[in-house]
């Protein structure tokens, strides 16, 4: 280690010296404090020893400037002097001095003081080594998260989708990088369209993992892995889509919480049959969906059984509707409803059904645009303590 000596007296800079190198040190010695700051400064030295009184300037004055400096290290300073009273030593150490030691300089005394000054900078150099680690690896989370972040958005389905006459427009704001919401809206088959919402309790990354793994399983693309048709196949060798409540059923066997998963989950899943003009609904514990007829006022559909993974063998059961050209369904997460004011006032379920109604003119991407906007200006921030989620399905 280097030590730099910042000592008016050549005899006492001669007698340190000597002394450090003694004891395995490389030294720096100067007589002023103007000299003192260019050397540390320019070199690297993370360890001065100055006395306190010199023409020129004082050591306390040296301590000022170093502590003002930026350094890419901690530098350890050790005041020597001759003054023994207490106001000097709150001075010395309000300037910046970690230590004093007092004149005349005992070197056994001095030895020891070094000592314990070495292991302060060994305890910094070791937490400066743990931080950059630890920065790294905070660096190399955040990217997987944003990585993470993109994939699940990429399952979510494209804005102003159309499949069969059905047109959807959706909302979408993770609490953190990653959401226990997720929802789709696909084809069955010739004639059926199919469309669920989860919301996997808690937030981070397992519930974002649960989300990731049920839209798996609810994908018509996963074949015969897929929850959303029968193995069998009907008279034209085509897959047969299983009703709304055996979808839910399904996945409730499947993800039953225990003591190594407590992630439940609500849902809602629902089949439009485009031919027949019906919509089936099942609800699992999620908020009831809101239901916008042409020409009629905004309702909800109140039915359903217990989130999912709740109870082994618990029934569910589904809502049949008829629907006609221009209709809507809201689906939608707990975040939006439970959204809260800077007085802790709830959004709540019946000022979003007025919002339905009063905005049932516009387009669903308006609706949608207009909804994010609303929220944001209730809770009076652009970030959320819940995950929100909306799906909006219009029949053409």
């Amino acid at each position: 280690m280097r030590i730099l000596i910042v000592e008016d007296s050549l005899l006492t800079r001669i007698m340190m010296q000597r002394s450090f190198e003694k004891w395995g040190y490389e030294v720096v010695a100067v007589d002023n404090i103007n000299t003192a700051l260019t050397v540390i400064l320019s070199e690297k030295i993370q360890f001065v020893i100055t006395d306190w009184i010199m023409p020129g300037g004082s050591g306390t004055e040296l301590c000022q400037q170093v502590r003002a400096a930026i350094l890419p290290h901690y530098t350890y300073m050790i005041l020597v002097t001759a003054l023994d009273d207490t106001q000097s030593v709150v001075q010395g150490m309000d300037a910046g001095a970690d230590d004093f030691i007092r004149k005349p300089i005992q070197l056994d005394e001095l030895h020891a003081r070094i000592r314990a000054g070495e292991r302060v900078l060994e305890l910094e150099k070791n937490l400066t080594e743990s931080n950059s680690k630890l920065m790294a690896a905070t660096e190399v989370i955040n990217r997987d998260l944003q990585m993470a972040a993109t994939m699940q958005r990429s399952l979510l389905p494209s804005t102003s989708s159309n499949i069969l006459g059905i047109a959807i427009d959706w909302l979408f704001h993770p609490s953190t990088q990653l959401s226990g919401d997720i929802f789709n809206f696909f084809r069955l088959d010739a004639q059926h369209v199919g469309f669920y919402i989860v919301d996997v309790a808690g937030h981070g990354i397992a519930s974002a993992m649960q989300s990731f793994t049920v839209s798996r399983l609810l994908s018509p693309d996963m074949g015969c892995t897929s929850h959303l048709h029968f193995s069998q196949s009907d008279s034209a060798n085509c897959p047969v889509a299983r009703s709304a409540p055996q979808v839910v059923a399904n996945l409730n066997r499947q993800f039953q919480t225990d003591t190594h998963n407590i992630l439940y989950f609500t849902m809602i899943y629902g089949v439009i049959d485009t031919q027949a003009c019906t919509l089936e609904l099942c609800q699992a514990g999620h908020p009831h969906p809101i239901y916008l007829p042409v020409g009629q006022p905004a309702r909800f559909i109140v039915n359903g059984g217990l989130p999912v993974g709740i109870i082994p063998d618990a029934r569910y059961e589904s809502v049949q509707l008829s629907y006609a050209v221009g209709d809507r369904l809201f689906l939608y997460s707990d975040g939006i409803t439970e959204c809260e004011s800077p007085q802790g006032e709830m959004w709540g379920a019946e000022r979003l059904r007025e919002f339905v109604d009063e905005t049932r003119q516009l387009s669903v991407s308006e609706v949608i645009r207009l909804l994010d906007l609303r929220i944001r200006a209730w809770q009076g921030s652009d970030s959320f303590e819940d995950d929100i989620s909306m799906l909006i399905l219009e029949v053409g």
